[in-house]
């Protein structure tokens, strides 16, 4: 394999073939410099409509720069005339590998990787291009956390008079219909694309705004919308993209929450609207698609969202926790800001810690001592997972009988490993109590309403 070379750049390995090009991993020589380099493949003439593929995707590319877009550092030739182009190199797994180890990821982190693909799209779109393409396998996580959208091999622009000679005729049409020419066979992946890209009619960023509604739908149920829930693989059976075109085109996409009943209702407005058949009914653009993932992002915690990404990776064994490439979350300064403000938030659970240390002696005491709440909380365990409570409208948290925090709050309470008793009370309201087991390294999620007001004579329900 290092014998084989693209001008100054010498190929490692390979990662990955698709019908008309190869992706490789490659060094820059003399730099030493790590890039992915996308070639045609030899059995394709250069000179072929399939070879021009490579050389428009080169042209869109080079007007996107975006840190949720895969950069491209440079296009060439070989002598031969075969083309290719040198991408920034990402290191870490495609969303279809995150999605195929784990088939589902948590809700915080399936808001942070749409929330970097929609900022992707926004950028794409101010641009007039429209990806056509977008699937988990065209979604690259970088171990810093960083989301990439990749592969515009069949990408459309409307056509205006600053690039109607780079274009030609290709492309989508100022009324929005697919342009006639050769690149109207460049197809799309049935089980993501749009209605109205299934059946060649009006294209535009609503189109990719479908896609991302279905891998978002797949990213928090582990299935897509139209199809059966996956349990073993998220690949359909073979032959199935036919079908899958027509379910999309005509059948209603199941209710998030049959499949995914731990979402928020608010999570699910936002991934059933981005599914609507009608284009019109969808949202309107990208940015107005953004401004609600991070609302709701931001509802669920104040970590960023590439380090929400990054944690989703270290859980499924695709990134270390000690390890912190260039990129990943705040910069230094903002780290030790982080810092303090932990150690605050910290020393204001130990003092609830402090303050509720007297109420468990009855409280453990009545459940036996080897029961949760038989021994004082640690602070900082050992070995901790973590806990989050959502709470509508708010609730006292209270775990093994000590008062901890008042929802919402945002990091998540770190306890030890094994059993917990956790109680939530509201002046006008019964409480609830769960029990929960705390696994090591995994945070636990608790969504609770507490029947407030005139539901609360139904409060027998609520526990």
């Amino acid at each position: 394999m290092s014998e084989i070379r693209f001008g100054n750049y010498r190929v490692v390995e390979v990662l990955g073939s698709g019908a008309i090009s190869t992706v490789y991993r490659a060094v820059q020589e003399p730099l030493g410099r790590i890039v992915a380099l996308k070639a045609l493949k030899t059995q394709i003439s250069p000179t072929s409509s399939f070879g021009e593929q490579l050389d428009r995707e080169a042209k869109i590319l080079r007007d996107l720069a975006h840190p949720n877009v895969v950069l491209l550092l440079d296009v060439a030739r070989t002598a031969a005339g075969r083309p290719f182009l040198v991408l920034e190199s990402v290191e870490g797994p495609s969303l279809e590998q995150l999605l195929t180890k784990k088939r589902t990821v948590p809700v915080e982190a399936a808001l942070a990787v749409a929330s970097g693909i929609c900022a992707g799209l926004e950028h794409i779109h101010e641009r007039g291009v429209v990806h056509r393409d977008i699937k988990p396998g065209n979604v690259l996580l970088s171990s810093a956390g960083v989301v990439k959208i990749i592969d515009f091999g069949i990408a459309q622009r409307a056509r205006t008079a600053s690039v109607s000679d780079a274009f030609g005729s290709e492309g989508i049409t100022p009324s929005g219909r697919i342009a006639p020419e050769g690149v109207k066979d460049a197809f799309g992946t049935p089980a993501y694309m749009s209605p109205e890209q299934i059946l060649g009619d009006f294209v535009d960023g609503r189109s990719d705004l479908f896609s991302l509604g279905v891998v978002l739908y797949q990213m928090l149920s582990g299935s897509r919308p139209f199809e059966a829930p996956a349990k073993d693989s998220m690949r359909p059976p073979a032959g199935a993209d036919r079908s899958a075109a027509q379910r999309i085109r005509r059948d209603t996409p199941t209710p998030l929450r049959e499949r995914a009943p731990h979402v928020p209702r608010a999570v699910e407005r936002i991934v059933m609207r981005l599914l609507e058949k009608s284009p019109g009914e969808r949202y309107t653009s990208a940015s107005d698609v953004l401004e609600r993932l991070q609302r709701e992002l931001r509802a669920m915690t104040r970590d960023d969202p590439a380090s929400v990404v990054r944690g989703a990776l270290v859980l499924a064994g695709f990134a270390t926790a000690a390890k912190r490439s260039e990129g990943a979350g705040p910069s230094s300064s903002r780290r030790l800001v982080g810092a303090r403000r932990a150690i605050v938030g910290h020393a204001v659970i130990l003092l609830g810690f402090v303050i509720g240390v007297l109420a468990i002696e009855g409280g453990s005491a009545a459940r036996g001592t080897l029961e949760p709440g038989s021994r004082p909380l640690e602070l900082m365990p050992a070995e901790a997972g973590g806990l989050r409570v959502l709470a509508t409208p708010w609730a006292y948290v209270r775990v093994d009988g000590q008062q901890v925090e008042t929802t919402p709050f945002a990091r998540p309470i770190p306890l030890s490993a094994g059993k917990h008793w956790i109680t939530l009370t509201h002046p006008d309201a019964p409480p609830v109590e769960r029990e929960v087991v705390i696994i090591t390294n995994e945070t636990i999620m608790l969504d609770v309403t507490m029947a407030v007001g005139p539901a609360a004579d139904a409060g027998k329900d609520a526990r």
